[in-house]
């Protein structure tokens, strides 16, 4: 079950990520220089982007389609509780939406729902240490480096190092 709410500020919309989202979805996920960084390999197919996003709803806490007016998904973030207290972001834009200050203005919106509404105490990014651009994404957000896991994870560019980021809930 999908909890996210509809989240907006001014031009841009984070409404419930659907299954009618591949054919858009699957712009971004069929790119690879957007999927360079990810596990698995670009999407060759809508068929792989459904289940994806079936995945993706079964696996988060909520996840949201990133529009710019409630329409069209340019990309997704999705929420995770990696474990009780602390959610995980993922976030895939397609790569003629990024640089539009969508990515930023995503984030800022879903912190306020995780620490607000579903009383997170901490969010983390588990970002490959190479993937220059969402680290900065990150940063640019608050999130700050708590460790660099060496050799974490297998993708298709190989044995790669994570950074991880972490933003906790402010005690004001």
């Amino acid at each position: 079950m999908n909890l996210a709410p509809t989240l907006s500020a001014p031009n841009i919309v984070l409404r419930p990520l659907v299954l009618s989202d591949a054919p858009a979805l699957f712009i971004a996920l069929s790119d690879p220089d957007v999927q360079r960084y990810r596990r698995d390999d670009a999407h060759a197919d809508l068929e792989e982007t459904r289940a994806y996003i079936v995945d993706t709803l079964r696996r988060s806490y909520a996840a949201w389609a990133i529009t710019q007016d409630g329409g069209e998904a340019l990309g997704r973030l999705a929420l995770r509780e990696f474990e009780i207290g602390t959610g995980e972001f993922g976030v895939v834009i397609r790569r003629t939406a990024q640089r539009r200050g969508l990515g930023s203005k995503a984030i800022a919106l879903v912190e306020r729902f995780a620490f607000d509404a579903a009383d997170m105490t901490k969010l983390r990014a588990d970002i490959d240490a190479e993937n220059r651009p969402s680290l900065a994404l990150f940063r640019q957000a608050g999130f700050k480096e708590e460790a660099r896991i060496v050799a974490h994870r297998v993708t298709k560019l190989g044995l790669r190092d994570s950074i991880i980021l972490e933003k906790r809930r402010s005690n004001d």
